[in-house]
C-alpha cells in the first residue's frame, strides 16, 4: 500500500493598485510566509531555531522548516502562478498551497501569515481575499469554515483513463538524478519514471505508508512532442543575505501509449510536485 493524507487550498489575493506581476513569484510567496510566521508564534526570538527546545513542536518549524531542521520533505508545496500579468486595482491572484500530512490543522497559522495587505517588491501590493480548498477527485473549489478535510492519496491509484495520449505542461522545475542536476536535453523517459518514483516515495515514506514497491513499465508508453527549454530563476536567500540562482527547465510534452499504469501516479504528482525546491512552486506539472 503506498498512501499519505494530503490538502490542497487555494488563497485568492486581490491586487491594491495596478503593477505587473512577475514570472516567478513563488520566492516572494514563500518569503511571505516564513517571515510573518515566525514573527507570529515564536516566543524565543533570540534564540536560534536549531537550539530551541521546541523545534519539534513549534508551528514555525514544523510547517516551514521542515527541510533544513528536521531533515524532511518540505510539508507544503506551493503552486504559484507563473505568468507576467498586468493587473488593475481589484483584479485576482491565486495561489495554490498542497499540505502533507497533519500540516492541513495548521491552516489557520499560514492564513494569518498571509492575510492583511503585502508589499510585494516595486510598489506591488496585494491584500487576502478569500480561502477555499479543493476537492480533487470532484475537481471543485470550496470555501474553507471552521476546517480543511484531508484527503487519501491511495484514492488516486483507482482512478482510469481510457486515453492513448496525454500532454503534460511543465512548469519550471529541478530534478536530479545520481546528485547530478538534469539539464532540460538530458529529459528522457528514465529521468520521468525515476523522479517520479523518487518523490512520491520520499513524501509516503514521511508523511505515510509505502510498504509495496512502486513500478512503473516504461516499455508501455513513449515520450513524443517533447519541447524543453532552460527557465533558471533568481531568488532572495533571507538565510544568505544574496540573490541565488535556481536552474531549471520548463515546458510540454506527450506521453503515447498504454497509459493505464502511469497515469494514478502522474495524478499524484500533479498534486504534489515533482523534484526538488517544491516549496519554491518549482515542480508544477498539468495534465491535458
Amino acid at each position: 500500500m503506498i498512501n499519505f493524507q494530503f490538502s490542497t487550498i487555494r488563497y485568492t489575493f486581490e491586487a491594491v493598485n495596478e503593477f505587473e506581476t512577475p514570472y516567478f513569484f513563488g520566492s516572494t510567496f514563500r518569503g511571505i510566509l516564513g517571515r510573518k510566521l515566525r514573527k507570529m508564534v515564536c516566543i524565543k526570538p533570540f534564540e536560534e531555531c536549531k537550539k530551541c527546545e521546541f523545534i519539534n513542536t513549534c508551528p514555525y518549524t514544523v510547517i516551514f522548516e521542515t527541510e533544513h531542521l528536521l531533515n524532511k520533505p518540505s510539508k507544503y508545496i506551493m503552486k504559484p502562478p507563473f505568468e507576467k500579468k498586468k493587473l488593475k486595482s481589484g483584479d485576482k491572484l491565486f495561489l495554490e498551497m498542497t499540505l502533507l500530512g497533519d500540516t492541513a490543522n495548521y491552516w489557520e497559522f499560514i492564513t494569518g501569515a498571509y492575510s492583511g495587505v503585502h508589499h510585494i517588491g516595486k510598489d506591488r501590493y496585494i491584500k487576502l481575499k478569500s480561502i477555499e480548498f479543493l476537492h480533487p477527485f470532484e475537481n471543485k473549489y470550496y470555501p474553507v469554515k471552521s476546517f480543511v478535510p484531508r484527503f487519501e492519496a491511495v484514492n488516486f491509484f483507482e482512478l482510469r483513463t481510457g486515453k492513448e495520449t496525454i500532454n503534460i505542461r511543465v512548469y519550471p522545475s529541478n530534478i536530479k538524478a545520481n546528485n547530478q542536476i538534469i539539464k532540460f536535453s538530458n529529459f528522457n523517459k528514465d529521468v520521468l519514471i525515476k523522479a517520479i518514483i523518487s518523490r512520491i516515495t520520499n513524501v509516503a515514506v514521511n508523511y505515510g505508508i509505502k510498504n509495496e514497491k512502486i513500478y512503473i513499465n516504461k516499455d508501455k508508453f513513449e515520450i513524443a512532442d517533447l519541447h524543453l527549454k532552460p527557465s533558471p530563476l533568481k531568488r532572495w536567500s533571507n538565510r544568505k543575505k544574496r540573490h541565488m540562482l535556481i536552474p531549471a527547465f520548463e515546458g510540454s510534452f506527450s506521453l503515447k501509449g498504454d497509459l493505464s499504469e502511469i497515469y494514478p501516479y502522474l495524478n499524484v504528482i500533479e498534486t504534489i510536485n515533482i523534484g526538488k525546491s517544491v516549496s519554491f512552486g518549482l515542480g508544477k506539472i498539468r495534465l491535458k
